[in-house]
Order: C-alpha cells, then sequence, then structure tokens
C-alpha cells in the first residue's frame, strides 16, 4: 500500500484545508487541500481528510497559489537610499520569492549577497546594475566612465549563478549626465551577451524614443516600467500601441510593469489592456519612497489590475510562473508542483459585494480606482514553514 493512503500512519508538517488553488503552471484551479513535509509539497487532492500533520490551516474561502514572485524590487537596505528590509514586507504579503533590480553593481554585488541575500529568510535574487556603483542614489551612477565596464559586470554575473540574474540599466538623462544613451545601452547589452543573461531595461524618463532603443533588446530581455505614463510611453499620440513595441513583443522581449513611484499609469494600462497588450509580469519596483504609497506591496499591485479589467488566474499568472520563466526558475519556482518547495501565498479576494467597503487604489499620477477587488494576502508558507498567519481561529 502506497504510503499516502488512509490507514498508513503517514504524518505531515502542515496541511492546507479546501482552499481554492489556482496554479497557472499547471492549469490547476479548483478546491483543494495541500500536504507539506520536509519543506516540500507532497499532496494537491481534492480531499485530504484522512491526513494527520503538525499544524493544520483552515483556508476555505482563501484563494492559495505558488509563493508570488516580485520580479522588481530594491532591497539592499543600509547601502542605498532605495533599499527597504525585505523580511520585514515579504512574509505579511506572500512574495516568497524577489528580485532585486541593479540596487548593486559589479563593485558592491559581494555586499548585497553577503549581508543581505544570505541571511535573509527571503529568497532574494537579483540582476546586476552596468553601473559599479549600482543605484546607490537618486542619478548620476553612469556619469564616470570608469564605472561603466561590461566585462566586469558580466564577471559578477557568471560568479555568482545562484543569485545573478542578469543585467540592469536605467537610460534617461539624469543617470549619465552628457552621455549617450544609445551607447550605454550598446554596453549594457554587451554585457548581457558575454553572460548569456537577460538585460532589464529601464527607459521611464528617457529623452531617446521607445523607437531608437527597443531594437537593441533580444529575445528574453525585460523592458520594465512598461505602462509609465511619463515621456516616450509605449502608446503614440494616437493613443495606439506603438509598432516597435509589437515588434519588439512578437521577437521575444517581455514587459514588467514596475509601478514605483513614478512609472505606472491607470491610462496607459488601461489602453493597453483593451489593445490586447498585457503585461508579462507583474512587479513593483518596490522601494524606500513608495512602499507607503502609492505601491505598498504586491497583493495591491495584483489588485490594480483586477480592476482594470484583468482575470484573477491571469493576474495570478504574472506573479507566479511568468517571472520564473522570465528569470530561468521555472522548474524549481512559480508553481505548487508535488514534489516542489513549498513556497505558498494565501489570499483573499475581497469584494466589494461581501460586505467589504471599496479601497482607494493610487497610478503615479495621482489617478484613483475605487477599488470593488482587493487581494490581502492572510497566510504565506516558506520552505514548509508557516511564516505567516492572520487566518481567523475558529473556536478550539
Amino acid at each position: 500500500m502506497p504510503s499516502h493512503m488512509p490507514g498508513t500512519g503517514k504524518h505531515y508538517d502542515v496541511l492546507l484545508r479546501s482552499g481554492e488553488v489556482i496554479d497557472p503552471a499547471q492549469k490547476l484551479r479548483g478546491i483543494r487541500d495541500v500536504a507539506i513535509a520536509n519543506g516540500r509539497i507532497v499532496l494537491v487532492e481534492e480531499d485530504l481528510g484522512w491526513v494527520q500533520a503538525d499544524q493544520t490551516l483552515d483556508v476555505a474561502g482563501k484563494v492559495v497559489v505558488p509563493g508570488l514572485i516580485d520580479m522588481h524590487a530594491h532591497v539592499y537596505a543600509g547601502v542605498t537610499i532605495f533599499g527597504i528590509d525585505a523580511d520585514d514586507l515579504c512574509p505579511q504579503t506572500g512574495v516568497t520569492t524577489i528580485i532585486d533590480a541593479g540596487s548593486a553593481g559589479w563593485v558592491n554585488f559581494p555586499g548585497l549577497k553577503r549581508y543581505v541575500i544570505e541571511p535573509s529568510q527571503t529568497r532574494i535574487m537579483a540582476f546586476v546594475h552596468l553601473s559599479a556603483i549600482g543605484l546607490t542614489f537618486r542619478d548620476g551612477e553612469l556619469r564616470n566612465e570608469a564605472y561603466i565596464q561590461p566585462q566586469e559586470a558580466a564577471r559578477v554575473v557568471l560568479e555568482n549563478p545562484d543569485v545573478a540574474l542578469g543585467i540592469k540599466v536605467r537610460l534617461h538623462q539624469g543617470v549619465g549626465g552628457d552621455v549617450d544613451l544609445r551607447s550605454l545601452l550598446r554596453k549594457a547589452v554587451d554585457a548581457a551577451e558575454r553572460c548569456g543573461k537577460p538585460l532589464m531595461l529601464h527607459t521611464s524618463g528617457s529623452e531617446k524614443p521607445l523607437a531608437e532603443l527597443l531594437p537593441m533588446l533580444r529575445q528574453g530581455d525585460i523592458l520594465t516600467h512598461c505602462f509609465n505614463g511619463t515621456q516616450h510611453p509605449i502608446m503614440g499620440e494616437d493613443g495606439r500601441i506603438r509598432p516597435e513595441v509589437w515588434a519588439a513583443r512578437d521577437r521575444g522581449v517581455l514587459f514588467d510593469v514596475g509601478h514605483g513611484r513614478g512609472s505606472f499609469s491607470f491610462d496607459v494600462a488601461r489602453a493597453a489592456l483593451q489593445q490586447g497588450f498585457p503585461p508579462d509580469t507583474i512587479s513593483t519596483d518596490i522601494h524606500a519612497f513608495n512602499i507607503n504609497g502609492p505601491v505598498y506591496d504586491l497583493p495591491t499591485t495584483m489588485s490594480k489590475f483586477l480592476n482594470l479589467g484583468m482575470d484573477l488566474e491571469e493576474v495570478i499568472e504574472r506573479c507566479t510562473i511568468a517571472p520564473a520563466r522570465a528569470i530561468g526558475r521555472d522548474e524549481t519556482l512559480g508553481s505548487l508542483r508535488v514534489g516542489g518547495p513549498a513556497d505558498i501565498a494565501v489570499l483573499e479576494l475581497q469584494e466589494g459585494a461581501n460586505g467589504h467597503s471599496p479601497v482607494r487604489l493610487e497610478d503615479c499620477h495621482n489617478n484613483v480606482l475605487m477599488s470593488e477587488k482587493r487581494l490581502v494576502c492572510t497566510a504565506s508558507l516558506r520552505q514548509g514553514r508557516v511564516w505567516h498567519d492572520s487566518l481567523e481561529k475558529g473556536p478550539s
């Protein structure tokens, strides 16, 4: 008799009971129980009423999804002005993997790894900035030509394959004085090609039109801040998606939200969705200057897309398996596959019709949506351990 069948006395560490499992990677949606042992998902079945576990969470009425992946954040706390503490934020928001988008460059990346990534309970990975100093300050990281050494940025990525994912660069005039932005982009692409990894490109606020920059990106490269409403957005003056944007998507360039403090517009996002141009990944660009608004966290950012008309499964996909694929970790992250790591988020979909008051959601241009739908994390698990739990407890 198999050890997981009734009557065998098999005992598990944690059991999540009666939640609605949504796992886009497996095209799975339905009421399931999830059993966990030794940090791994062991069973995902309709009824595990016979299972015994050290800890059982009743998640009926909740949505059980793979641990969320925030594709764009800044967590080099204490070294850059943008850095936040991942372990303070992530457990209560269901984010089990957070990706630092270039806070560290090829000089100070070892400090990010040693003092932030390695001791963190949150799984942290990072893009290495083209600049030696990374995003230490608001502007100027590429003013000094000595900071820009593609071979050194690539070397750091190659020497840290466990946590370094690729190259990051910002392209607007403030980062490099009078330097030519196309030349900077060529150097960033060079660094990415040297290490064989993706490039994450920030163009929000760039003086260069996308028509001059997007053709330089390759399959798998990532344009972040894709729904920004500042200079040279993905929309033309006619309100339509620019041809060069469609062409980039057709050849495999990925479009990431990267909400941030100044890089997300409801109007641009709404128009893009109406034209059949959803984001490939939904991320926050969360940092010290937007964590108290308008970003707050990833579930809040996800809620904005629900209220703009995206389906719940589509939103969850873009925060789980889609970013896992984008960073080349889809074999281990972004799914609730049996045998995989038990990184799990338990979300509550709060709707006005169920007695919940509308919630005020803002973009970066003082535009407001009064939300009838809102996602809130009620519990999370990291490597099979209950990491956060605000579920209502029944009578003992």
